[in-house]
């Protein structure tokens, strides 16, 4: 130990000293670069990238219109056609007691009793006749004009469509005349005609003038 603190020899000891510094400096840089090669040289493993976060609720329903079997959408509304003459009632009012060489004034009524509809009256589907027992004394079928005039009329379930058909207690002709003679005093019956099977009747008496 003395002699390692102590170096002995022919040259002088400060030789001694530095190339003992410069053995223990290569032993030292010998570790450094030993260690340095041992240690390990991986980067480590990377860290698992953040997986996406996955919805456990259910998904939104989207609500879709209906559509017919036909696959054309089903209409929100129908369309108002003609009236059944099945699902019409129709009445006739008329005086009780009219005098030779006045007028009846014949009102006529047809009621909607179903859906809404589009009531349409004509010469064509609609007839009035005054008899006298088998006698037939008027028709509007002799005169397309006495029937007003033709207008489709819509109605709600439960209305009415009403007009007014007037007679000059006269006789008709088919050629829209009517004759001159004076009606004789008696019971008259007047029958309204609609489809050709809803009929309504009114009862009167032509009474004597004066």
């Amino acid at each position: 130990m003395s002699t390692v603190l102590h170096p002995k020899g022919s040259e002088p000891s400060g030789v001694y000293w530095r190339r003992r510094a410069l053995v223990i400096a290569l032993a030292v840089v010998l570790v450094v670069v030993v260690v340095w090669i041992a240690w390990p040289k991986g980067t480590g493993s990377a860290a698992p990238a953040p997986q996406p976060t996955v919805s456990t609720s259910p998904a939104a329903t989207v609500a879709t219109p209906s559509v017919s079997p036909s696959g054309s959408a089903t209409p929100s509304a129908t369309t108002p056609v003609a009236c059944d003459p099945a699902s019409v009632a129709m009445d006739l009012a008329g005086y009780q007691k009219v005098k030779q060489g006045s007028k009846q004034v014949l009102r006529v009524s047809i009621k909607n009793t179903a859906v809404p509809c589009i009531l349409q009256v004509n010469p064509t589907n609609f007839d009035l006749t005054v008899k006298s027992g088998t006698d037939r004394i008027w028709t509007t079928g002799d005169c397309d004009k006495w029937v007003p005039p033709a207008k489709d009329q819509l109605l709600k379930t439960g209305q009415a469509h009403q007009f007014d058909v007037t007679w000059g207690l006269v006789r008709s002709k088919s050629t829209c005349g009517t004759t001159k003679d004076v009606l004789k005093p008696g019971t008259y019956v007047a029958t309204a005609t609609f489809a050709k099977r809803i009929t309504a009747l009114q009862v009167f008496v032509i009474t004597k003038a004066g």
